[in-house]
């Protein structure tokens, strides 16, 4: 369930993100700690036999969305997973590099990824890149999670599916992405979860409370979510793909004279 309606830009969330940071109360690195801790308490109220340690993929990209993947790493090497994380290139954010020293394992590159490291029934975390992507992933960044899904792997996106605008929700350069299994975001639902191909690539959505509602008014108006139940959401296709309606209106009386014309 995603527990708010407000759906915000990424303007708007690095504005609530700068306030919150900016006001000395918080720190980016503690923000990192409690998505990456979101992200595997997400991942176990959806799959609960995921309590028991299995294996996982984590790929870890260069900013603060691959800060939190190194942070899920840690996490889940503590209850006793067999992980491989793999990155394009070291962290370059404090907060990423500061998340990636208290890693203890190692790190190869996503080159040295293989299909023996997807074991069907695997997860591959996507940490690659956030919400601030705005051009398209290289053929050699895609790879891995295309290797993924192929091989049967559950994919878990932090914050957004690596390879969507968070703006718009198209697939940015046209790019073959799988759809995930899981999407965690923080604090609220980016447009980019709900729309376009966002909304049919995000899987099952949860926006996980890291804090930063005192700061909210820094984002000024959000979008809202309308609609009773996000589950009848449209996705992809036709509109005729999507079911039939039939309106009728009228007077008091038309649910009597109806019957009539039909047998006139």
């Amino acid at each position: 369930m995603v527990p708010k309606r407000e759906i915000l830009t990424t303007r708007q969330m690095r504005a609530v993100e700068a306030a919150a940071i900016g006001s000395g109360e918080i720190t980016g690195a503690a923000l990192m700690e409690r998505a990456g801790a979101g992200v595997v308490r997400e991942m176990l109220a959806l799959w609960p036999e995921r309590e028991r340690p299995g294996r996982a993929v984590i790929l870890c990209g260069p900013g603060n969305n691959g800060g939190d993947g190194y942070v899920v790493a840690r996490l889940l090497a503590k209850r006793g997973w067999q992980l491989r994380l793999a990155a394009p290139a070291p962290p370059a954010s404090p907060d990423a590099q500061l998340a990636a020293a208290c890693w203890p394992g190692e790190m190869v590159a996503l080159s040295d990824l293989g299909p023996e490291d997807f074991p069907a029934g695997a997860l591959c975390i996507d940490a690659l890149f956030g919400t601030g992507l705005a051009r398209p992933l290289a053929p050699g960044i895609a790879a891995p999670l295309r290797l993924a899904a192929a091989r049967g792997c559950r994919i878990v996106a932090v914050d957004i599916l690596s390879g969507l605008c968070a703006d718009s929700g198209r697939v940015l350069g046209g790019l073959d992405l799988p759809e995930a299994a899981l999407t965690v975001s923080f604090q609220r639902a980016k447009l980019g979860h709900v729309l376009a191909q966002g909304g049919a690539l995000s899987g099952a959505l949860r926006i996980v409370d890291i804090g930063l509602d005192g700061w909210m008014a820094a984002a000024g108006e959000p979008a809202r979510l309308a609609g009773p139940v996000p589950a009848l959401a449209k996705r992809a296709g036709h509109k005729y793909d999507h079911g039939h309606a039939l309106l009728l209106g009228g007077g008091a009386a038309l649910p009597l004279l109806l019957p009539l014309a039909a047998l006139a």
